[in-house]
C-alpha cells in the first residue's frame, strides 16, 4: 500500500506541474512589478491549490482539482471583465492615490492609506527622490509603486551635464519636524536648537510645532514646511 501511494503522489506531482504549466500560460505573462494585490493573492491561491492537487489521495484530488479549474476560469472571466469595464477595474485592481499634489503632500489619502511620513521618505528616496519639497507629484500606484515627477529644474543632472566639479553633500534632507512632533535626535545629529526650528517657523508664520505636517532641513541650510491641512492649490 505504501509504495502504491508514492507512486500515486509521484504521479499526481508530475500532473499537478504540467497542469500549473499550462495555467501559467493561459493566464498570461505579467512581471512581478506589474501584479496588482488581486492578481498577487489568485497567484499564491493558485498555486497552493495546485500543491493540494499534488499530495491529494486520487480520489480527493478531484475535488482540488475542481476548485483549481474554478478559480482559474474566475480569475480570467475577472481579468477580461477589467479589460471591458474601467468601473469593474477600479473595484478589483484599485486605482492611483496622489499623495503629493503640486508640491503638497496630501493628508487623507496617506491617512486612508495608513501610511507615514517615514515611509513616504523611504518610498521617494527608492525612486532617487531625497527631499519631498523637490517633488511635484508622488502617485501610488494599484501595483504598491510610487511614480514620482520632479519640479521643474530638479530633475537629476550629472556633472559632466553641468560641466562643474561639484561639492560633497554633507547630509541628506532630514525631517525635523514629522506630524506635528519635533525630532530631538535629528536636531542633535545637524547641531541644531529648538530655539533655531521655532525662529525658523516662526518666518513661516507659524506659531506652534502642532500645526506643522513636515519641515525637511536641506543640504544647503534651508527649511521647507508644510502646515497641515494645507492640500495645495486647487487643480486648474
Amino acid at each position: 500500500m505504501a509504495s502504491h501511494s508514492y507512486f500515486e503522489t509521484f504521479l499526481m506531482s508530475i500532473f499537478a506541474f504540467l497542469f500549473l504549466l499550462l495555467l501559467t500560460r493561459v493566464l498570461g505573462k505579467k512581471q512581478m512589478s506589474q501584479l496588482t494585490y488581486f492578481n498577487y493573492i489568485a497567484g499564491i491561491t493558485i498555486g497552493t491549490l495546485s500543491a493540494n492537487v499534488a499530495v491529494s489521495p486520487l480520489k480527493q484530488a478531484a475535488h482540488s482539482l475542481m476548485a483549481l479549474v474554478l478559480w482559474v476560469v474566475l480569475t480570467i472571466v475577472l481579468g477580461l471583465i477589467g479589460l471591458k469595464s474601467s468601473r469593474a477595474r477600479v473595484l478589483l485592481d484599485g486605482e492611483p492615490s496622489i499623495l503629493i499634489r503640486k508640491g503638497a503632500v496630501q493628508e487623507k489619502p496617506l491617512s486612508d492609506l495608513r501610511m507615514n511620513l517615514d515611509v513616504l521618505q523611504m518610498m521617494l528616496r527608492q525612486q532617487q527622490a531625497f527631499s519631498i519639497s523637490d517633488v511635484d507629484y508622488a502617485i501610488l500606484e494599484p501595483n504598491g509603486q510610487l511614480s514620482v515627477l520632479m519640479k521643474e529644474g530638479k530633475q537629476p543632472a550629472t556633472k559632466s551635464d553641468l560641466h562643474v566639479s561639484g561639492k560633497p553633500v554633507r547630509n541628506l534632507p532630514t525631517l525635523l519636524v514629522a506630524d506635528g512632533s519635533i525630532r530631538h535626535h535629528e536636531l542633535h545629529e545637524l547641531s541644531l536648537s529648538e530655539d533655531w526650528l521655532f525662529g525658523e517657523l516662526k518666518k513661516h508664520r507659524i506659531s506652534s510645532v502642532s500645526d506643522v505636517l513636515y519641515a525637511e532641513y536641506s543640504p544647503d541650510g534651508d527649511l521647507s514646511v508644510q502646515k497641515k491641512g494645507y492640500s495645495g492649490a486647487a487643480e486648474g
